[in-house]
């Protein structure tokens, strides 16, 4: 079983479309067995899966003394379990001084036989949700927009990611790489993140997730799909069966 995490300190970076349509894609593509983790208490992963229901079990249950395994719910989908989150969600962030962050993971060890693949979508802050997701990972996707702004956040999100894995009880190394989304295909772009792999030493993935208005209907009210049954054909969904079939290709070495 691997544990991924999917984070930014910045908000607007596609890190709930990339947790649900990796998790989906993983799920049906490639028939493992996956678990996703929304640790967002904004709960947008969980309403795209059908699954939002503030009067249900969810993640805030776990920091109330319930198992894991408890929480989980199956989603509409062959292969993919969810444990939901609402926006209660944010009082464990409030109240977090007394608990452990390495205890994510201890629960996620105890239903290990259960999937191959743990996806966690994690809340644009570095509070103790995230913390605990950074803490339990061994891989972190760290979505980016080849912009200014979003770009300086990445040696704010690094040091995040270093400070947990020396910090965190899970003794496995782990690993991290930037994901560039919304992508234009732009000269400017492409030379700023040329910079960031070659002068400033970040891992980045080889597959870049083009900008496309379908990302954006995706997550609309009505919609509610993963992009391979809402767009199929359409170039963004195609790269994120691109970025699966390359994280499988490093992450099951």
């Amino acid at each position: 079983m691997k544990v991924i995490a999917v984070s930014n300190y910045k908000g607007g970076c596609a890190k709930t479309t990339t947790a649900v349509n990796l998790a989906y894609d993983l799920a049906a593509e490639e028939e493992r067995r996956v678990l996703l983790i929304d640790a967002d208490p904004q709960g947008n992963a969980s309403y795209i899966l059908w699954r939002y229901n503030p009067n249900a079990n969810t993640l805030c249950r776990l920091y109330g003394g319930k198992a894991l395994s408890s929480l989980i719910r199956r989603s509409k989908y062959r292969n993919l379990d969810i444990v939901p989150s609402m926006s209660g969600l944010e009082q464990v962030n409030k109240e977090s001084g007394a608990l452990d962050p390495n205890e994510l993971r201890r629960q996620i060890d105890n239903i290990a036989d259960r999937y191959d693949y743990v996806i966690i979508d994690c809340q644009p802050t570095m509070q103790f949700l995230t913390i605990s997701a950074l803490y339990a990972a061994d891989l972190v996707i760290v979505p980016f927009k080849a912009a200014g702004f979003c770009i300086n956040g990445l040696e704010l999100m690094r040091d995040y990611l270093e400070d947990a894995a020396q910090q965190r009880e899970y003794i496995k190394d782990l690993q991290y790489a930037c994901l560039p989304v919304m992508f234009n295909g732009r000269g400017k772009s492409i030379n700023r993140i040329k910079k960031l792999a070659e002068q400033d030493a970040y891992a980045i993935f080889d597959t870049f997730v083009s900008f496309s208005t379908v990302c954006e209907n995706a997550e609309d009210q009505s919609v509610r799909k993963p992009l391979l049954k809402h767009r199929k054909n359409s170039r963004v969904a195609a790269d994120y069966l691109e970025l699966t079939k390359e994280i499988l290709s490093v992450i099951e070495v």
